[in-house]
């Protein structure tokens, strides 16, 4: 079993709201990320939520999904790795998604799930120009080492670089929505299709 979990339980503080529920062509920000990720082909979703954990988890009322909460959230993303792993009992993977990246598509989730399909590589991970940025999926085995992560799984994806396969993403798709000067860009580019 391959699992996605989309990371969605920050405090969105430079952003100054609760930037995942914040309209994105007709959806809030999560939806279509999280949507993005369910057309994927992954066994199942998973999604870790925290800060206004109750209207998030509304934004995505229909999705073929489940969601746990993250009440230590506010200690960094680390955290949040720890609540996923604990809540993948019988995955053999994982993919971890950013809720805030919304140019990443179904496809390009696909390809990651492929390559670990195909590969059986213990991580996934994704580079958009020379940028190493998620989604990465990593297998069972790393999991002990994402629960005791205090930020990022970069410290992980170093230390196993020689057991990792590495996807290109075009450089485009490498947005995430952090203030509100990005949040007008991606506005900006949702509105004019591009």
């Amino acid at each position: 079993m391959v699992s996605a979990v989309v990371l969605a339980a920050g405090a969105s503080t430079r952003m100054g709201t609760q930037k995942l529920l914040l309209p994105l062509g007709n959806v809030p920000l999560v939806r279509r990320v999280v949507k993005a990720v369910c057309g994927a082909g992954f066994d199942e979703v998973l999604v870790v939520v925290g800060s206004e954990h109750e209207q998030v988890v509304r934004a995505l009322d229909g999705l073929p999904i489940r969601h746990v909460v993250n009440p230590d959230y506010a200690t960094g993303m680390g955290s949040s790795f720890r609540t996923a792993v604990t809540n993948l009992p019988e995955s053999d993977a994982a993919m971890f998604v950013l809720a805030d990246q919304p140019f990443v598509g179904s496809a390009e989730y696909r390809r990651v799930l492929d390559a670990y399909l195909q590969d059986h590589t213990p991580i996934v991970r994704v580079r958009y120009g020379d940028v190493m940025a998620p989604p990465h999926l990593f297998a069972r085995e790393l999991f002990p080492e994402l629960a005791v992560l205090e930020h990022g799984a970069r410290p992980v994806l170093l230390k196993h670089a020689d057991k990792t396969t590495v996807l290109a993403f075009p450089l485009d798709l490498l947005v995430d929505v952090d203030t509100p000067e990005d949040y007008e860009e991606v506005k900006r580019r949702v509105s004019a299709g591009v």
